[in-house]
C-alpha cells in the first residue's frame, strides 16, 4: 500500500483495516490499555482502522490515540466514537473542543 501522504487517493478506513495484522505472538497476556501513536493526525482514517483491528481482537480494552501535531482540513469532522469527539478545526479557540482526560 502507498504511504497516504503521497498517494494520489488516500486509502479508506476498510482498505487499511484490511493491510492491518496483529501478531498473536505479542498478545499474552492481554494489554490493559492500548495506545495507537501516530505522528500527525489529519483525518483519523489510520487511527480509526488500527482501533475497529485492535477493538475486534481485544474488546474489553481501552484503546487511545497519542498524536504528535494534528492537521485537519476546515471541513474535517473527527470524530472517533459514540461519545468521543475532538471537535472541528477551530473549536479550541471557541473553547467547544473536547479537553484531553486522563488516561
Amino acid at each position: 500500500m502507498e504511504a497516504s501522504h503521497s498517494a494520489h487517493e488516500r486509502p479508506s478506513i476498510g482498505e487499511l483495516v484490511a493491510n492491518y495484522a496483529i501478531d498473536e505472538n505479542f498478545t499474552r497476556p492481554s494489554p490493559r490499555v492500548i495506545g495507537i501513536v501516530d505522528d500527525v493526525l489529519t483525518t483519523g482514517a489510520h487511527f480509526k482502522a488500527m482501533r475497529e483491528v485492535l477493538s475486534g481482537r481485544f474488546p474489553d480494552v481501552m484503546i487511545v490515540g497519542i498524536f504528535l501535531a494534528r492537521r485537519a482540513p476546515e471541513s474535517a469532522d473527527i470524530t472517533f466514537g459514540p461519545e468521543k469527539a475532538l471537535g472541528r478545526v477551530g473549536d479550541h479557540e471557541k473553547g467547544t473542543a473536547m479537553p484531553a482526560g486522563p488516561v
